[in-house]
């Protein structure tokens, strides 16, 4: 049990909303970074920054899955040399991707390779950004991990668009990106509490930190890489129909799906807070059930909230969130809401089940990307995009009911058990 299971409701929803505002504004720099870049930059340039800013999301896998796994061993307790070994899990993404830079380049056809040089240089930041939030969530310590979400995307998107606006090239604003998450983790970094930076209490001989540093790095290791595994999975699941739908529907058609697909994202991001304040208690195997269920209820009210209003005001959100040049959207952007309200659930399954280090409805994820291939793939293209949306929410519906009934039944207590025997030998290694 940790410190911070102790949270009483009121210090949750305060939590919420305050981690909720602080994602809500940083993300208005994103969309001013994204806005500015499609009147400032030449267009050649300007694929070349989409094209990085996509490849720099594919990046960021690692960043959550760290936060997931210090969120958890600081939740129950296993901080040994959490950093240390962080650090250079950080290190070697960004040297993965330095190593890949000709390929980006020749690939992406870049007219620089600097812009794909300073995106490398970033990921360090970014991953431990990642760490620098899940050590505030493992400790429920919100006003902390609000300021620091703010602080993570102030510094990728204001640095960003400081760099856009000075430089007026890509490589200016992935270099001023580069810059900008590397100071923000640092300076992060050095305001995390001061014994969530602190390796242990005594000092072990040379050859047992050795040792001791191999064994903590090889368990990060694993927790970690199962983590990137499940986010990646849920991060092509969340894309794959809009990607499918280009394929197949004729130009006109693949940008009335696209637009659609912001209602999507919108629907799925919106209580994606909750997983972040709830993760450290649902640590806990005694509360896990009973939280994942009242949370789970709550994404899916507010889902279909969200969902019953494009229904009734469909015009009003199509106008919103693709201006007027889509008025197809005004029947079907409910649907994209809808889909994404589906989506959203089945990432709260699939996060809260790290929690407890249960990677399970990873599967269901799997199958539902399978099955979406099978199906838009199938479509014919004249039916256009009420029959792609229609089948995709139709999958999504029975995969996120699935992830429910799959993380709603109780945990066996052998797992629970094996996992606390484990947690207890490594604290015992680490003293």
């Amino acid at each position: 049990m940790s410190e911070a299971a102790s949270s009483s409701p009121r210090d949750l929803a305060r939590g919420f909303v305050g981690v909720t505002a602080a994602a809500m504004l940083g993300n208005v720099f994103a969309y001013v970074l994204l806005l500015t870049a499609a009147r400032v930059l030449h267009v050649r340039d300007y694929s070349a920054f989409v094209a990085l800013m996509n490849l720099l999301l594919v990046g960021s896998v690692p960043a959550f899955a760290l936060q997931a796994v210090a969120a958890r061993r600081v939740a129950t307790g296993q901080v040994h040399d959490l950093i240390r070994v962080s650090g250079g899990l950080a290190l070697g993404v960004g040297l993965l991707f330095l190593l890949l830079t000709p390929l980006e380049v020749a690939f992406l056809h870049l007219p620089m390779p600097m812009a794909a040089i300073f995106l490398a240089l970033a990921l360090p930041g970014v991953a431990m950004q990642g760490l620098c939030q899940g050590v505030w969530q493992g400790h429920q310590r919100f006003a902390g991990l609000a300021m620091t979400t703010f602080a993570g995307m102030l510094g990728r998107s204001g640095a960003a668009l400081a760099g856009l606006v000075l430089g007026g090239t890509a490589t200016s604003t992935l270099g001023a990106l580069a810059a900008g998450v590397s100071v923000t983790a640092a300076v992060c970094l050095l305001k995390l509490p001061r014994h969530a930076r602190m390796d242990s209490n005594e000092q072990p001989s040379g050859v047992e930190e050795g040792a001791s540093l191999i064994a903590e790095s090889s368990s990060l290791l694993t927790e970690s890489a199962h983590a990137a595994h499940a986010y990646g999975v849920f991060l092509l699941l969340s894309v794959m129909d809009l990607l499918l739908a280009s394929h197949v529907l004729d130009t006109r058609s693949a940008a009335v799906y696209a637009a659609g697909s912001v209602m999507t994202k919108a629907a799925l991001w919106l209580p994606q807070s909750v997983a972040h304040v709830l993760f450290a208690s649902m640590t806990d195997h005694g509360r896990h059930r009973d939280l994942f269920l009242r949370a789970a209820g709550a994404i899916i009210v507010l889902g279909a909230a969200v969902v019953a209003v494009c229904a009734l005001a469909g015009g009003l959100v199509s106008v919103v969130v693709a201006g007027n040049q889509y008025p197809e959207l005004d029947s079907d952007i409910w649907l994209f809401a809808a889909l994404g309200a589906c989506l959203a659930v089945m990432q709260f399954a699939l996060v809260s089940g790290l929690a407890i280090r249960s990677g399970r409805v990873t599967a269901i994820i799997w199958l539902a990307i399978a099955a979406e291939v099978g199906y838009v793939l199938g479509v014919d293209d004249q039916n256009g995009v009420r029959s792609i949306i229609l089948g995709v929410l139709l999958l999504n519906v029975v995969a996120a009911s699935a992830s429910l009934l799959l993380r709603a039944g109780l945990r066996p207590a052998s797992e629970a058990e094996t996992d606390s025997d484990a947690a207890a030998g490594r604290g015992r290694a680490a003293n």
